[in-house]
């Protein structure tokens, strides 16, 4: 079995080990060293990446207690090799990790909840819950996670005696066989887990509970910490102090001028569709009773739909509408229903046509010039 590292210190950056055995495979190769500070993937964290001398550690899993180390390079059974993580990616991942056991901790003691999915990704944390639960209920946990940041709390990871976990209430997404491992958060939660987590809850700087949705009964939240709280707070003050210089508007403000902008724009869009009546009305007041197509400029579907429908119902017949240029329109046709749908097959089997519709209206695309269309018409 592989000696843990990342279970007796999580801050270890590099480490000296012997290789015991190196294989290719798909990926690479596959190196078991006989102690590694890599944490490999499990509890829903990814697992560590940096470098074994140069090569290059791009994943880490375990099975059987012997951790797999996987490489762009192979390594020399026997050798000594200096192994060095990606700290500043690991520390932010026992940021957002911690930040969960707190959040989840909370959220089961205030609310009853349990935790029954869990992932940390490179850009963001989900945690699911078997409960739903409001957004004030949600900024109560997050408040309460944040006062437990600034207590400074003392954290403690370690393997209980069977005795001690036999009187040790701790929660557990899974049954686990084996020792098990619990992560102690002073006065806040006792989890089981096997990832590494920072010292004091002073180092997760800050929680946030971002996105929510709901899922099977219960809710999937949006969690960031530490690092990954930063880099978004960055990345939305910069997205707002975009919006608000384009809109002339304090950033405190933004949320209001973009609402007054979309009022705006749905007024200015009601007068544009007013207009378009008004134009369709005096083309089609403009037209020969006897053309069943109308070929017109710069119209999209909605156009030709309502172009279409007010021939037809000012002339009868079959009429159709039809907007594009170069052998390539957009059309819309309307007639009485079993009278089209004959019509439009065959007007699909002598031209290329793609489209459909019912209730006497089609719609669709055609290949073809337009003395080939009227001519069909």
């Amino acid at each position: 079995m592989t000696e843990k590292l990342y279970e007796k210190d999580a801050y270890i950056k590099e480490f000296t080990a012997t290789v015991l055995d190196c294989k290719p495979c798909d990926s690479g190769f596959m190196v078991v060293l006989d102690k590694t500070a890599f944490f490999p993937e499990g509890g829903g964290q990814a697992a560590d990446i940096g470098v074994l001398d140069d090569a290059k550690v791009f994943d880490a899993q375990i099975e059987n207690g012997i951790v797999y180390h996987y490489t762009d390079k192979p390594l020399k059974m026997g050798d000594k090799v200096q192994g060095k993580i990606d700290f500043d990616r690991r520390f932010a991942f026992m940021q957002n990790h911690t930040g969960e056991h707190i959040v989840s901790g909370i959220a089961h003691a205030l609310f009853g909840v349990n935790n029954v999915g869990f992932h940390l990704g490179e850009d963001l944390v989900t945690i699911d819950f078997d409960k739903e639960l409001t957004r004030d209920q949600l900024n109560e946990i997050e408040y309460l996670a944040n006062q437990k940041v600034w207590q400074n709390l003392s954290i403690n990871a370690y393997y209980p005696s069977e005795e001690e976990l036999k009187n040790t209430d701790y929660r557990s997404k899974k049954e686990i066989d084996g020792a098990v491992r619990l992560v102690n958060i002073k006065d806040t939660d006792v989890c089981a887990c096997c990832a590494p987590h920072v010292k004091n809850t002073g180092e997760i700087g800050i929680v946030k509970l971002l996105d929510t949705e709901r899922m099977r009964g219960g809710i999937r939240i949006v969690l960031k910490c530490g690092a990954f709280a930063l880099y978004d707070y960055r990345t939305k003050y910069e997205n707002v102090s975009q919006i608000s210089a384009l809109l002339s508007s304090k950033q405190e403000s933004a949320a209001d001028a973009v609402k007054k902008l979309d009022e705006k724009y749905t007024l200015e869009k009601q007068k544009i569709n007013e207009f378009k009546k008004k134009i369709s009305e005096l083309t089609i007041a403009a037209v020969d009773e006897n053309a069943n197509c109308l070929f017109v400029d710069n119209c999209d579907t909605k156009d030709l739909q309502l172009i279409a429908d007010k021939l037809h119902k000012t002339y009868g017949g079959i009429k159709g509408a039809f907007s594009g240029n170069n052998e390539n329109y957009s059309f819309a046709i309307c007639g009485e229903d079993t009278e089209l749908q004959e019509f439009f097959n065959k007007f699909k089997g002598e031209l290329t046509v793609r489209g459909g519709g019912r209730g006497g209206m089609v719609q669709g695309t055609v290949i073809a010039t337009q003395e080939n269309i009227k001519l069909f018409f």
